[in-house]
């Protein structure tokens, strides 16, 4: 039966754009599906739309946009991001009100995403799936950044209130899903896991204009990292590993393509630690479409994060899309990602109990034991087509509509 879908997500983007397209996707399959989607966001990442006031309605490619005027960037500052983020769930609130659907998704972050559509749920008796990106509060209280006992008790309340009144809950990761069940005491057949997804289409075929990487290094050993340099996931490990690497084997280059709060920070670390254009090259951050071809230049993919267990459990994309892209995964942090990893024979996890020159000897060894690395490369595209297709993730979430 075709449902008219409200999809709320304040951080829509499309393959033209630099950013996570997994709503972009799962619109498309919804809409194969016979449904209606009605996307209400900002346009932090559309910027290749003309606004014509505080909010814009558009259809894009079948998709009914409706769009806030808002500026952000991922250098925002944290306490900018909170007034952001109240401002968007004000606005986004009077526009569900005013917006006709079956069911609603939210998905977070950040988690105030929720209260638009418990006010649709409460006056409208709309039902609601609430799709967890990102486990708040237990992620920013592991990291230091909310530290008042009574905000977290607060916050705890409101996550726990959004789970109890969600008609059905979507974590991105196993880990995710043992966490909301272990933490907030929701049952296990509320939650469904629908990871992130390795758009296996997109990554096989490799956009015209010629290499990119190879302009800046000419070695055949290059680990990309292409994503969002932020705190939480800790780039500086990145150049220490460099460092580490070019006493080993010079030719092993890094390319960081990505933009973030912490890129001026590495970029001095990596100078003043003598790797910057040299072990460690920047790149401008590419729209999504384009990271075909920088992934297949590269000999692994890569991610990144800072020690706190509580990390552990992310869905990022560059995981899915090293997979999608057949390379290899390089990874320092456990958890399900690193069980997979290791399981399939699809990369190398750096534990994060190694010392930095036993992960540089590790990575050197992997990067130079050609007949691995071949055989990785079979097994990663192997992993994203046995468990992360976009058809995958389409299938499961047709269950889960069917079910609301």
């Amino acid at each position: 039966m075709s449902k008219r879908i409200i999809y709320l997500h304040q951080y829509f983007a499309t393959p033209s754009m630099s950013g996570g397209t997994r709503s972009y996707d799962l619109s498309k399959k919804f809409l194969e599906q016979g449904h209606e989607v009605v996307m209400i966001t900002s346009s932090a990442y559309l910027k290749n739309v003309e606004l014509t006031g505080t909010w814009t309605v558009v259809n894009y490619e079948g998709i009914e946009l409706h769009i806030l005027k808002q500026e952000y960037s991922n250098k925002t500052r944290f306490s900018k991001r909170i007034l952001i983020f109240l401002k968007f769930l004000l606005f986004a609130t009077r526009r569900v009100l005013k917006v006709k659907g079956d069911v609603m998704l939210a998905t977070s972050t950040p988690i105030s995403i929720g209260v638009p559509a418990l006010v649709k749920r409460l006056l409208h008796r709309t039902p609601f799936i609430f799709e967890v990106r990102d486990v708040w509060p237990e992620v920013p209280v592991a990291m230091g950044i909310i530290k008042n006992k009574l905000l977290i008790n607060v916050l705890n309340a409101f996550e726990k209130h959004i789970y109890r009144k969600s008609t059905h809950i979507v974590a991105l990761s196993s880990d995710m899903k043992d966490s909301i069940v272990n933490r907030t005491g929701t049952p296990p057949e509320k939650v469904t896991v629908i990871c992130n997804i390795s758009e296996i289409n997109r990554f096989s075929n490799i956009p015209e204009g010629g290499p990119i990487l190879s302009r800046y290094t000419p070695s055949g050993k290059i680990v990309l990292y292409a994503g969002t340099l932020g705190v939480v996931n800790g780039i500086k490990y990145l150049v220490d590993l460099a460092v580490e690497t070019s006493r080993i084997d010079p030719e092993i280059v890094f390319v960081i393509v990505g933009d973030g709060m912490e890129k001026q920070e590495v970029l001095r670390y990596a100078a003043e630690r003598l790797v910057l254009n040299k072990q460690v090259i920047f790149v401008d951050p590419v729209p999504k479409q384009m990271l075909p071809l920088l992934y297949a230049e590269c000999t692994m993919g890569s991610s990144f994060f800072i020690p706190v267990k509580a990390m552990w459990a992310n869905s990022a994309n560059k995981y899915f899309d090293c997979l999608a892209a057949s390379r290899p995964v390089l990874i320092n942090y456990e958890g399900w990602q690193a069980k997979a990893i290791t399981e399939n024979e699809a990369g190398l996890v750096l534990s994060p109990a190694m010392s930095i020159q036993d992960a540089a000897l590790a990575l050197s060894n992997h990067l130079n034991d050609s007949s691995t690395l071949v055989q990785q490369q079979k097994n990663a595209i192997k992993l994203a087509k046995e468990e992360y297709s976009l058809e995958i993730a389409a299938a499961r979430y047709k269950d889960v509509l069917q079910a609301v």
